[in-house]
């Protein structure tokens, strides 16, 4: 029988504001790696184990890989689902297996990742390239062939070698498509009323901006000698519209979600393509990460409007902070002014679109002040919801520290950009939360009325959703301040989490 290389999404708790239909995304690199492994290794079997869509708890997945049996196992987490990678790894080792890991995470810690002696190789950045020439490394069974492939970490005795960072795919219409087919595509947005039938796909990869705090820029940029600047590529907007033929006629796909560092960082390929999905008569939902400047610049231009009328109805602004100073201090290169007319747009010309805005705190000389001025302007911008997540000192940013480095995993849970989680950010998460427990002034009753008075049922459910969840969460964080001031994290351990 041929080898298998089986990627693997372990069970992993639930961030608290997903609901259990939309909790987990599809995981689109894998499914791109599957099919660049499944259409380069001809003689290799490819599998994908997605245990959080099936609600495969730890033992039945500890049963399907004795079952299987597979010669590699690839994993990629974030941060905070660390301790599950880690304890797949083990599982695979025990198993025989060799183990590779990749993604924004261990991308950034392959040293470390390597040391814990559960994991045989680290892929950096793109891995479509990559994956294939490793597979056939390891299966030459030269420890020396590895040295030839670009783009990865591993241990060579008490030795850990890099090998030089491959150079980015320049053109990503020759990916080939990604293997859907390995999904359990039925159990994403099963159910969902307002992300129904739900996909993850990609416009583009890389970024424009280069903000301090983000990974994913930085896993898809290029490497200019030892440092790694942005790049954004485009898929054109023909293999786009086959990619969503794929997904709404194949696979009965009803909502896309754009995975995009940011949707709308090309100037014309998102026009284009929406362009392209009404001359064939095809209206999707989607949602979308999107930059400010450049929703007023494709208000301007009419871009904007062709994109909502082919389904875009749920976008994500980084608006981040208050003032221009901690704006440069984060390298980020929107600014307020730019934001509050990208909101003011949305609200007056398209109403039904959900707008969600992110700040983030925690900054050197954030006072319960700074707090307060940071949740005073989520309610004077005319958005839907904001959201506050603490500045999170994540590997490959600056404000990463060796010394934060945790081999069990545990460490990391605090990694989930919920308020209560960093250290040292006690004042400033009572101070947001007690704000939104008691800060009604008018501005935050008009964005309730507007929200619940729009003739879109959509976002009138999706405002009572959230503010449903928002106000649980707020209360279950203030109570575990006054009951177990020490407990950290904020993820939800589904019922299925160990079956």
């Amino acid at each position: 029988m041929k080898e298998l290389f089986l990627f693997v999404r372990p069970p992993r708790p639930l961030w608290p504001f997903n609901g259990p239909t939309t909790a987990f995304w599809p995981p689109l690199a894998f499914a791109s790696l599957a099919a660049a492994l499944r259409e380069n290794v001809r003689d290799l079997r490819v599998e994908i184990l997605d245990a959080p869509a099936l609600e495969m708890g730890w033992r039945t997945l500890e049963a399907e890989l004795r079952r299987r049996q597979p010669a590699y196992v690839g994993l990629g987490e974030e941060a905070v689902s660390c301790v599950e990678g880690l304890r797949l790894a083990r599982l695979a080792r025990d198993g025989g297996a060799c183990v590779i890991a990749g993604g924004c995470f261990f991308g950034h810690v392959a040293r470390e990742a390597l040391g814990t002696g559960l994991i045989d190789v680290v892929v950096h950045g793109e891995g479509e390239l990559t994956i294939v020439e490793l597979v056939e490394a390891l299966r030459s069974g030269q420890r020396s062939d590895l040295t030839r492939v670009a783009g990865i970490t591993f241990a060579d005795g008490e030795q850990i070698i890099s090998t030089p960072p491959r150079a980015l795919l320049p053109d990503l219409d020759r990916l080939p498509m990604p293997a859907y087919d390995l999904l359990p595509v039925a159990r994403y947005g099963r159910g969902s009323r307002n992300h129904p039938d739900f996909a993850a796909i990609e416009s583009s990869r890389g970024c424009v901006g280069a903000c301090d705090f983000c990974v994913l820029w930085r896993q898809m940029g290029r490497h200019v000698g030892e440092r790694t600047v942005p790049c954004l590529r485009a898929k054109s907007p023909e293999r786009l519209r086959e990619e969503i033929r794929r997904l709404t006629r194949d696979f009965g796909r009803r909502y896309l979600g754009w995975v995009d560092p940011c949707f709308n960082a090309h100037r014309e390929a998102p026009a284009q393509l929406a362009e392209l999905l009404l001359r064939d008569g095809v209206h999707v939902g989607q949602s979308a990460w999107v930059r400010a400047d450049g929703i007023v610049r494709d208000a301007q231009s009419g871009a904007l409007a062709t994109c909502i009328r082919a389904g875009l109805n749920e976008v994500y602004l980084g608006v981040e902070r208050p003032d221009a100073d901690s704006l440069r201090a984060l390298n980020k290169t929107t600014s307020v002014d730019d934001t509050r007319r990208a909101f003011e747009i949305l609200a007056r010309d398209f109403p039904a679109v959900f707008t969600f805005g992110s700040f983030i705190y925690g900054l050197p000389g954030d006072t319960p002040k700074t707090i307060r001025e940071i949740y005073r302007l989520s309610l004077e911008l005319e958005m839907d919801k904001a959201f506050f997540i603490p500045l999170t000192p994540l590997p490959g940013t600056p404000f990463w520290r060796p010394e934060l480095w945790d081999a069990t995993g545990q460490g990391f849970r605090r990694f989930d950009f919920l308020p209560s989680s960093i250290p040292g950010h006690g004042a400033l998460d009572r101070t947001l939360l007690w704000s939104f427990a008691l800060d009604w002034c008018p501005a935050r009753f008009r964005s309730y009325v507007r929200g619940f008075r729009c003739t879109d049922a959509r976002k009138r459910r999706m405002t009572w959703r959230i503010l449903n969840r928002a106000t649980w969460f707020s209360a279950v964080a203030l109570g575990r301040r006054l009951i177990a001031p020490g407990r950290n994290g904020g993820m939800v351990v589904p019922s299925w989490y160990e079956t």
